[in-house]
């Protein structure tokens, strides 16, 4: 029996296997992935990626082959039963570098996150390996895996579970899922060649027969139709049927059809995302409902919250920075969750009057600044955010309010006049941020070298309005006056501590920046 030992087994090599291994690898951390299939998805599951997901791909080092590949900032148009638009929310802010909604092809994800893991010496990958046991033990954890007709042993001192909603992993551990299922019905049709080329999603608000339309890169488009009571009965569905339900939403009857399938949505959220050392991520963790794109980019955060902490379990011997995943993540994903359920209401509504009811409020709003502002540019979204895990508050109720949230990423331009996105300065690693006019004043030599010699960079960021000079550390001026709105300008003056996932661990005032030290000396287990 062939034996392997390894810092880290993920299981699973779907968008959040994919992505952690892919931020372990760039780590150095030793890790194999396995996956049941013989390769990655062919399937087009998630067809909706976010900002905050193509920063993390940003951080891997491949959105840049990605974007072109992509459509670009697409928003939603609300219809009525009758066709006439209501609402319409496109999203124009590009808060962390990206549009906020991109229609994409998952299989050309999965493909090209797979390909990069071959630049990663630490990783190994294994299709066709299917997981038969875990034993969690003291000192590690031992998986049975079969593998061409054989077992092989695998020893970690830790385990990722990315191996979806019917997690093997998740049900040996026996932890449940709690939240709803429910029994509604909808029927996936995704198209090759459409002819529906409207650029932005169609939400088809009727009670009698709820739509929703998605464009994707080239020509390929998805639609969603809730299903009635006695339709597709068995979830086969008929060429006629399929056909009847296209020619009613416009052009399609006659598109080449690349996949169709009939679902029931959940919203159920893992009790506990731990047992030991294994971990569970992405699906195993939690199922969404799709209205809100947000189940695929849920595993994406979960991924790069988790990677990091495991890099510094294993780096700095910190098992205890871990406690702090489930910690953060829960909270915002049954945000996304419960957004999503929103969403579907507005999608489906119970009858002609509730649909009448929603289309007046969506007037009413518009007719008001803020309220339409909060409504075209996706500000309901629920922000990534959370107060709770590996923060560290002050006595500043300002500073606080930004503590544990994600940092901005701006538009950035250095002493050359080069452009480029803030977080290219960023190595995977936690960052000093002095936002200033002169932040080469604020901070004395001495620190900076205790600051380097702990593996920390600093980065001058000056307002639009100053260029950058040449100091011992990098200093760039932000361009687009991102960081110059009523949201950010009061942070003038701060030096904020980032942790490696883009995230704010604590700000402080620059004369006391030598206190961030602390916190330094806490991520790396030498406090």
């Amino acid at each position: 029996m062939e034996i392997k030992n390894t810092d880290i087994l993920v299981v699973g090599a779907g968008p959040t296997g994919l992505v952690l291994s892919n931020l372990l690898g760039l780590y150095g951390i030793n890790c194999i992935l396995v996956e049941k299939n013989t390769s990655t998805g062919r399937e087009p599951r998630a067809v909706s990626i976010d900002d905050e997901s193509l920063r993390t791909l940003q951080a891997i080092g491949v959105v840049d082959s990605f974007l072109p590949l992509i459509s670009k900032n697409y928003g939603s148009h609300y219809l009525s039963p009758s066709g006439k638009t209501f609402a319409i929310v496109e999203p124009s802010q590009k808060q962390y570098g990206f549009y906020k909604r991109n229609g994409f092809d998952q299989p050309q994800l999965e493909g090209l996150l797979c390909n990069n893991l071959s630049n990663f010496d630490s990783i190994a990958t294994y299709f066709n390996a299917n997981l038969l046991q875990i034993n969690v033990k003291k000192q590690f954890i031992t998986s049975s895996i079969s593998f061409k007709n054989k077992t092989m042993k695998i020893n970690s001192k830790y385990v990722v579970a990315c191996d979806g909603g019917t997690s093997t992993i998740r049900k040996k551990l026996g932890i449940r899922l709690s939240g709803l299922s429910f029994n509604e019905r909808w029927l996936i049709i995704d198209l090759f060649e459409s002819k529906n080329q409207f650029r932005h999603t169609q939400v088809y608000c009727d009670s009698k027969r709820p739509c929703i339309t998605l464009p994707g890169p080239r020509g390929i488009r998805r639609y969603e139709f809730k299903l009635r009571k006695g339709e597709c009965k068995d979830d086969y569905c008929g060429e006629s049927f399929l056909t009847k339900l296209l020619s009613e939403k416009g052009y399609d009857s006659q598109s080449r059809i690349r996949r169709k399938c009939v679902y029931t949505f959940n919203a159920l959220v893992a009790e506990r995302w731990s047992e030991g050392n294994v971990f569970l991520a992405g699906d195993s963790a939690h199922l969404s409902p799709p209205f809100a794109g947000q189940g695929m980019n849920s595993g994406i955060r979960d991924a790069h919250n988790l990677s990091w902490k495991l890099m510094h379990a294993i780096r700095f011997n910190n098992r205890k920075i871990l406690n702090s995943y489930e910690i953060e993540r829960k909270n915002h994903v049954w945000q996304m969750i419960k957004i999503s359920m929103l969403m579907g209401k507005i999608l489906s509504p119970k009858n002609i009057l509730y649909g009448l009811i929603i289309r007046l409020l969506f007037l009413v709003l518009s007719l008001y600044s803020p309220a339409r502002k909060y409504v075209t540019q996706m500000r309901f979204k629920p922000k990534p955010y959370f107060d709770k895990g590996l923060i560290w508050l002050t006595s500043d109720k300002q500073n606080n309010r930004m503590i544990g949230r994600l940092f901005p990423q701006p538009l950035v331009e250095d002493l050359k006049g080069n452009q480029f996105l803030l977080d290219e300065l960023f190595r995977n690693e936690s960052v000093i941020i002095i936002f200033s006019e002169k932040p080469e004043h604020l901070i004395k030599t001495e620190i900076l070298e205790r600051f380097n010699k702990r593996g920390i960079s600093l980065i001058g960021l000056t307002p639009e309005w100053i260029n950058p000079v040449g100091a011992k550390f990098t200093i760039v001026r932000e361009v687009k006056r991102l960081l110059s709105s009523k949201n950010y300008i009061c942070y003038l003056n701060k030096v904020f501590f980032i942790r490696p996932d883009r995230y704010i661990a604590s700000i402080s005032d620059p004369n006391s920046i030598e206190n961030l030290m602390s916190i330094v000396d806490e991520f790396q287990n030498k406090a």
